[in-house]
């Protein structure tokens, strides 16, 4: 694999009902790569090799997805509430390390 290969990854975040006026945090390898506000795309260029995704808000955040990215390749992944508005209390106190999640989409070479 070449040393500076990237790959392109896509996360996207749709309309929902929960967290509506609160951006997503997106941690990749442990370094804040950016936020995603509701009913939005964040396109990130990153290098190919193992990957660790992570989302997160305030107390709340994903559970890791760990992808191995080939150079070129697109990744689209979708972030979104994992509990919804009803469980919310049970998110918060119970919940708190799967609160978002995360689901790998799509993969083209």
């Amino acid at each position: 694999m070449l040393a500076n290969a990237t790959c392109k990854l896509r996360i996207i975040r749709r309309s929902g009902h929960v967290d509506v006026l609160r951006s997503y945090k997106i941690i990749i390898n442990g370094l804040e790569v950016g936020t995603i506000a509701r009913n939005a795309v964040l396109d990130i260029e990153v290098t190919s090799g193992p990957l660790r995704i992570e989302a997160r808000i305030d107390w709340g955040r994903s559970r890791p997805l760990l992808i191995e990215a080939t150079p070129d390749q697109r990744i689209e992944i979708e972030v979104s509430n994992h509990w919804g508005a009803l469980l919310t209390i049970w998110a918060i106190t119970f919940g708190s390390r799967s609160y978002l999640a995360l689901t790998q989409v799509a993969t083209t070479p």
